[in-house]
């Protein structure tokens, strides 16, 4: 990829992270209520349930862990 292209696929990439952005936020919320419902308590560490919710949403968008992901997890 020429860096052009590369400067092109990063703001393109960019715009689709903002669009993509707001209903990560609404998936958050919605996901932090069901693990409160699901019977989170005080006793939690609220970090704790933030990171279980932004887990739970991040394995509906990886399907797989393969050499790809891998190489992205060194960055």
């Amino acid at each position: 990829m020429n860096i052009e292209n590369m400067e092109e696929w990063h703001k393109e990439t960019r715009e689709i992270a903002n669009g993509r952005a707001e209903d990560i936020k609404k998936e958050f919320l919605k996901e932090v209520d069901h693990l409160i419902r699901s019977g989170a308590s005080g006793n939690q560490i609220r970090g704790l349930l933030f990171g279980v919710a932004l887990e739970n949403i991040a394995d509906r968008y990886i399907r797989k862990r393969d050499k790809d992901y891998k190489n992205l997890k060194c960055f």
